[in-house]
């Protein structure tokens, strides 16, 4: 998932980056960290995200 994709999800979803954090389990620096792109998610994070975003469309 690339940076503007998790920041399309994130929008999509209606959270800012602190309520999508803690869908995920973590704190809003590393959800700002991933859509700058400075810092990738983990494989249990991709998971999560897929399946937020299963429940978006």
């Amino acid at each position: 998932m690339t940076p503007k994709e998790i920041r399309d999800l994130r929008k999509q979803l209606g959270l800012t980056q602190k309520e999508f954090a803690g869908r995920l389990g973590l704190d809003a620096i590393s959800i700002s960290r991933w859509e700058r792109g400075t810092q990738r998610p983990k494989a249990v994070h991709l998971r999560k995200m897929e399946r937020l975003r299963k429940g978006v469309k």
